[in-house]
């Protein structure tokens, strides 16, 4: 986990100055939003206070974005300041608090905001067009979903920038001369560019929309695994893409390593129940059946041994499946479940014996 975090910071040192290369968008007209302190301190809060303010929902999004670039500074120090947790809600709260960030941060706090007030967002992770690939200076910005079309936001590059906004609610095939994802998804075209030829552009339409819509409707893991496929089928083979596959495939495995811990102790429970309910029954028929309990309920008592012994197995057979297991002895504990099976089976030889015999013959049963 302490290898995957330190990849994270250095990954995302955001060291290119905001916007310094390129040529400017369109762009959208400056303004300031006044806050009050107490409510800027909260994202809810925040939030609520600006779609309070203002009924159309792009000059929501123009007011968060505003607020953003005129009230967080850009500091350096926050990349190693965020990155030692990757818990959201920590990381957007000390934003506010702090008043600073990198990158990650003014898309994190962007995307947040944008949600709350009931935008489809997500924070996206590449490197800007034209800094040398060979480098780690990644970067972060947003995209959000505008009646139904997907628009790309760079709060960090219009932090501090005099005039118009040139990174707002800019189109992707605009978006993409000056910032490449590492997913190629987040593209958000319908003929993507090539990561091996910078001129080339797919010449079958990719239905984008579609995808973005799966994508965001999938767990943590399924998302690392798609990004792990598209980058793969990208075929870009520069430090940055490598340096980020590198990050993503650590989420996998930790992931999966956390749902192999599951599985196993899970299996190990099924094994410690099933193990109870055999040293219950042998005890019972140590003690002679006695107290005499129905034949009916006698017949049952070993029944629950066999489900817990195959899910136990169905568990374990779930282990490894995504990323090689070294953690986990399974076959020590797929050892003691065949070795109960065994021993309850005998159990229940002597069980089938003891209900076809007659009741004088049944004590003698016992003894032999």
């Amino acid at each position: 986990m302490k290898f995957s975090l330190l990849l994270y910071g250095m990954i995302l040192a955001c060291g290119v100055a905001k916007g310094q290369l390129w040529n400017n968008y369109t762009g959208f007209g400056r303004f300031t939003v006044a806050v009050p302190d107490s409510t800027s301190r909260s994202a809810a809060a925040l939030a609520a206070f600006i779609q309070h303010r203002y009924d159309a929902p792009k000059a929501q999004l123009q007011a968060i974005y505003g607020w953003i670039t005129a009230n967080i500074r850009y500091d350096d120090d926050s990349s190693y300041y965020f990155n030692r947790s990757m818990d959201h809600e920590t990381r957007i709260t000390a934003t506010l608090r702090r008043r600073k960030g990198v990158c990650e941060n003014y898309a994190g706090l962007f995307a947040d905001l944008a949600s709350r007030i009931g935008f489809s967002s997500h924070v996206i992770y590449g490197y800007p067009q034209g800094v040398s690939t060979r480098g780690n200076t990644g970067h972060a910005w947003c995209a959000v979903n505008v009646d139904g079309e997907w628009w790309l936001f760079d709060p960090t590059w219009d932090a501090g920038i005099q005039g118009g906004f040139q990174y707002f609610m800019v189109h992707p095939a605009t978006f993409i001369q000056t910032h490449i994802p590492f997913d190629p998804l987040w593209q958000l075209l319908e003929k993507p560019v090539s990561y091996r030829n910078a001129a080339a552009k797919s010449k079958t339409i990719f239905h984008y929309k579609d995808s973005v819509k799966v994508f965001l409707q999938m767990d943590s893991l399924q998302q690392y695994l798609a990004i792990e496929r598209r980058m793969k089928d990208a075929g870009a083979n520069n430090e940055m893409f490598k340096l980020w596959q590198g990050y993503n495939r650590m989420n996998i495995a930790i992931i999966a390593g956390e749902q192999d811990m599951q599985l196993y102790n899970a299996a190990v429970e099924n094994l410690n129940n099933a193990t109870d309910i055999f040293n219950s029954f042998v005890q019972y028929r140590n003690s002679g059946f006695l107290p005499q309990k129905p034949d009916a309920l006698i017949r049952t008592m070993l029944e629950p041994i066999g489900l817990l012994i195959a899910e136990a197995n169905k568990k374990l057979e779930g282990i490894g499946l995504l990323t090689e297991n070294f953690q986990y002895n399974t076959e020590g504990i797929r050892h003691q479940l065949l070795l109960l099976s065994k021993r309850s089976e005998e159990q229940k030889q002597f069980l089938k014996k003891y209900l076809a015999a007659s009741p004088p013959e049944r004590p003698q049963l016992f003894y032999r």
